[in-house]
């Protein structure tokens, strides 16, 4: 009787070498069982090491407890370990669980096999065994457990909170639609007013021939602003509609924006000011050159717009292998404070490590004006910046904007080199 407990003992220790002799074939059948099981997709996706990953650690503590041995490591740490491995190879909870199962059936298998190798075995000994592997297993099942409802909540609350960012994106897109909305209705309305009022007066039979030149010089001031102004409705309203496709091709971004500038000059010479564009002979670039156009067209006509008797600066360049830059720099009264920061809240790269306006103020905080909602952007100057940040998000191009009173306004895009097919 005293030997009984050394003996009992000693078989569990002979039953701990038995499971390490066999932890091959252990893995092995514990594989082929999961790959016949029509529930676990992703077995075969995985190499060896990546299935069997945390599983002998999880053997060896079946084996030191054999032994009689303490926990190298926490059972319940390496399941959680394995969960999370699991996780990101995309399993689901159920395939896990399955996993698990099939592992323990296997283990029990290899005691039914340890019996009948050593007959002599106590059944004292297979029932500790028995309850050893189910103890492991229960704890494996819980650690695993923990860490995929870790990982569930994690990835509810970022659902969550990505949920919650379109909704303020979507608030912020009709708050942006409506203001404006706001600005094109009161433009249109202007210059109706002024066309509608030069043409009545036109048509009264006492005008003089003096009184009729002035009419007729405010129509046509008035028709070209109005036709302007529609034609940045009708883009707006392609590229609200989802109708705006990039036209990927070759072109050479250094001609077409000479082309753009020497098409400026009249207008530019009307404003008194000294137009000039710098930059390679040549830049060769892929991407759509229509709406590459229309970006540098809408920026540089608000900085003709805004600026008298100044100066106005365009220039290109590369960048990197990757992107190349469009600068257009005024010396204007500078942007809105309302417009520079919409401008540049989503489209912002990395900050500059030396801004080239050396205030500490390049955008002002709004005015209560500003944040009132009223039209403050003169001259539809709020549309032709929205159209330009919407081709912007259309190209993949970021933008950034230094402006400050009296100082004027610089604004950078930054355009890939080439897209993907």
């Amino acid at each position: 009787m005293p030997n009984e407990p050394i003996s009992m003992g000693i078989q569990l220790s002979q039953l701990a070498t038995f499971l390490f002799s066999r932890r091959e074939a252990i893995l092995t059948n514990w594989r082929t069982i999961c790959e016949n099981d029509p529930s676990l997709f992703g077995v075969a996706g995985l190499t060896r090491e990546e299935f069997t990953d945390q599983i002998p650690a999880l053997l060896s503590v079946v084996e030191r407890r054999l032994r009689q041995e303490p926990d190298a490591t926490s059972p319940h740490q390496i399941a959680r370990e394995h969960g999370r491995h699991r996780w990101h190879k995309g399993y689901a909870l159920h395939e896990l669980l399955h996993e698990l199962s099939h592992l323990h059936e296997t283990l029990l298998g290899e005691l039914r096999t340890f019996w009948g190798k050593y007959v002599d075995v106590s059944p004292d000994v297979l029932m500790v065994a028995y309850q050893l592997v189910g103890t492991l297993i229960h704890e494996a099942i819980g650690g695993s457990i923990a860490r995929y409802d870790e990982f569930q909540k994690a990835e509810a609350t970022e659902r969550a909170l990505n949920l919650q960012r379109v909704l303020d994106n979507v608030n912020e897109l009709g708050r942006q639609r409506g203001a404006m909305l706001r600005v094109a209705s009161h433009d249109l309305r202007s210059s109706f007013s002024v066309i509608q009022g030069a043409a009545s007066l036109l048509d009264m039979p006492d005008n003089t021939e003096q009184e009729r030149t002035e009419m007729l010089q405010i129509l046509n001031r008035n028709f070209p602003r109005l036709a302007a102004l529609l034609t940045e409705l009708m883009d707006l309203a392609r590229l609200e509609a989802g109708h705006e496709s990039m036209q990927v091709k070759v072109f050479d971004a250094a001609d077409l924006l000479r082309s753009l500038i020497n098409s400026a000059q009249p207008l530019a010479a009307k404003q008194s000011v000294f137009l000039t564009g710098d930059g390679p002979a040549n830049l060769i670039v892929t991407g759509d050159a229509t709406k590459v156009f229309r970006i540098a067209q809408n920026l540089l006509t608000n900085a003709l717009k805004n600026t008298v008797d100044g100066q106005v600066s365009v220039s290109w360049s590369h960048e990197s292998q990757f992107r190349w830059i469009l600068s257009i720099q005024d010396t204007g009264s500078g942007l809105s404070s309302a417009a520079a920061n919409w401008l540049s809240e989503q489209l912002q790269p990395v900050a500059e490590a030396a801004a080239v306006f050396d205030e500490d103020l390049p955008i002002q905080p709004p005015t209560a004006s500003e944040l009132s909602g009223e039209p403050v952007p003169p001259d539809g100057e709020g549309i032709g910046l929205y159209i330009v940040k919407r081709l912007c998000e259309l190209l993949n191009a970021s933008l950034d904007v230094e402006t400050h009173a009296g100082s004027g306004t610089l604004i950078r895009v930054r355009f890939p080199i080439q897209y993907a097919n």
